[in-house]
């Protein structure tokens, strides 16, 4: 069977399972399964935080794949505003590649930001320069901004020439190190990582490149990188923002380069939580195999995620999707939620009580029916079309635009098909709307000539991951 005519299968047995379901909606009168719908988190708050949570179908049907999606929702305190309050003291350090395709105006911008970057910092704040191409050099350790220091830096960022090739791995290393060789205290600090290029030098692998940035969780500050153009390697500039807790731009223009450092230094300013980490011990049986992108670790049965530090006043909501069984008719416990966090100075813990929980039911009209619209309409137009969209990205990568089409359809196939017994305006929007503009973007990409069509794939591939990265993490 080729892999077109699968896909029709898939998009055709979807249809017809949930035909049947509105079919038996109908005739049915509303009977209801003995196994009654799992109870509302109501949610709960301790310092600084408040939490809920939600599952998007309280109950899942018998023999199903067993994905539960359940809807978290965080939302930090906002914090005092006057102005005789001084900004928490800021530590950054700056990584800056310095290879030989930066030359020209990507390095000129990048040295013009980082001048702009040294003006708005304070006597309390700490600056480090760091550059790196075939090896790596650090220009100044972490420094107080004071008058006489700020010249210097400034001095020091005119200076950089571009030339020799892409040790990435190395500039983050020294990063790294430049962050645990100076304690910060209650400081934030964060590292910026720059690149415009493939790392091509020294490690390269973007499952060692996250390990070394997850050395930021543990030691309480974050990283967060730019790419610049369009010859870098966009996962691994998200793989190692996502381990290190930090934000991933997409700078196609690299004009925007002081917008960036300005957007950081002023999250640096409003961080209300951080340190904050997601701990789920999981039932027997029961995976936590997604949570909005983030990486997931296990320990003895135990998930864990970090989804880095919540601004004063930010609300953000992830989706976190289990996999459960679904052999046998009861409910099914997922799990508490335990968040950890530091919040003005101290440690703090907050529970989800109950236990989230599912009802594992034979009948397909009452799992249907269950579907939360609220949440299931979050979940498709937020979680499942960025999903579709960064799949996408990759196939354009790939050169398989054939491969996208049938994604695209099947996406939406499924959502069509559910929608007409959820009836959400704005699942219907997004499949009338986006969806159509995400099939005319891969058209347009690779129509025209070889040279042209190399171009767009590179500008679109990196666009959309981008856009999926952003609608997802919810940063």
């Amino acid at each position: 069977m080729s892999k077109s005519t699968r896909s029709i299968v898939i998009i055709l047995g979807l249809i017809m399972v949930t035909t049947a379901a509105l079919a038996m909606l109908t005739t049915m009168g509303g009977q209801t399964t003995a196994i009654a719908t799992p109870p509302p988190n109501a949610g709960a708050s301790a310092a600084g935080l408040t939490m809920s949570s939600e599952v998007v179908q309280p109950k899942i049907l018998k023999g199903g794949d067993g994905r539960v999606a359940v809807a978290l929702s965080l939302v930090a305190q906002k914090l005092p505003e006057a102005d005789n309050v001084l900004p928490p003291a800021t530590d950054l350090v700056v990584v800056l590649d310095r290879s030989g395709s930066m030359e020209g105006q990507k390095l000129t911008d990048a040295c013009h930001a980082a001048v702009g970057l040294i003006g708005r910092l304070s006597p309390s704040d700490r600056l480090a320069l760091v550059v790196y191409s075939d090896g790596v050099q650090t220009l100044s350790p972490l420094t107080p901004v004071t008058t006489a220091n700020r010249r210097h830096l400034v001095a020091l960022a005119r200076e950089v020439v571009p030339g020799g090739g892409t040790n990435l791995g190395g500039g983050l290393r020294q990063g790294i190190d430049l962050m645990l060789a100076t304690p910060g205290g209650e400081r934030q600090r964060k590292v910026i990582l720059i690149s415009d290029g493939l790392a091509n030098q020294g490690i390269t692998d973007p499952i060692t490149l996250g390990r070394m940035a997850s050395l930021a969780v543990e030691n309480h500050f974050s990283v967060s990188t730019v790419g610049v153009g369009l010859d870098f390697n966009e996962r691994l500039m998200t793989t190692i923002a996502d381990h290190g807790t930090g934000s991933y731009h997409f700078l196609e223009n690299p004009t925007a380069f002081a917008r960036v450092f300005e957007n950081e230094l002023a999250a640096s300013r409003r961080v209300a939580v951080s340190d904050l980490q997601i701990r789920i011990p999981l039932s027997p049986g029961v995976d936590l195999v997604d949570a909005g992108g983030y990486p997931i670790r296990h320990e003895k049965g135990v998930a864990l995620v970090h989804p880095g530090d919540l601004l004063s006043g930010q609300q953000r909501t992830l989706f976190l999707t289990f996999k459960t069984p679904t052999d046998t008719v009861g409910t099914i416990v997922l799990g508490n939620i335990t968040l950890t966090y530091r919040f003005d100075g101290r440690s703090h813990r907050l529970d989800t009580q109950p236990p989230l929980t599912v009802a594992c039911v034979a009948d397909p009209t009452a799992a249907m029916a269950s579907i939360n619209r609220r949440a299931w309409t979050d979940q498709v137009v937020r979680d499942e079309f960025s999903r579709l969209k960064e799949a996408v990205a990759d196939d354009i990568k790939n050169g398989d635009p054939s491969r996208a089409q049938t994604r695209i359809r099947e996406y939406e196939a499924k959502q069509e098909a559910i929608n007409r017994v959820v009836g959400s305006e704005k699942v219907a929007d997004n499949l009338a709307t986006d969806v159509e503009v995400l099939r005319s973007q891969v058209e347009d990409t690779f129509a025209g000539p070889p040279a042209a069509i190399a171009e767009k794939k590179k500008q679109a591939s990196k666009s959309l991951q981008y856009d999926s990265y952003k609608l997802r993490r919810d940063k």
